[in-house]
């Protein structure tokens, strides 16, 4: 059953499905929100998928870069 929070309230100990215990979780318009450890997990990921594909980006434009001379014209 959902519960409704005080105005007031910012975070809330309950239980978390995907982390499977209990932790805070941020309490948004007086119901219960997504939970904080899961939400940081998340936005690390995310960090550590940016780089990836930056990295990817990098190496091939890298790529791209090197093949142009193989092509052209010498003196």
């Amino acid at each position: 059953m959902p519960e409704h929070y005080t105005k007031n309230t910012l975070e809330a100990t309950v239980w978390c499905n995907r982390c499977n215990a209990m932790t805070q979780h941020r309490v948004d318009s007086g119901r219960r929100g997504p939970c904080l450890p899961c939400m940081e997990k998340q936005k690390a990921d995310n960090e550590v998928k940016r780089i990836r594909k930056g990295l990817a980006e990098e190496a091939r434009e890298e790529e791209r870069s090197g093949n142009r001379g193989c092509f052209e014209a010498r003196d």
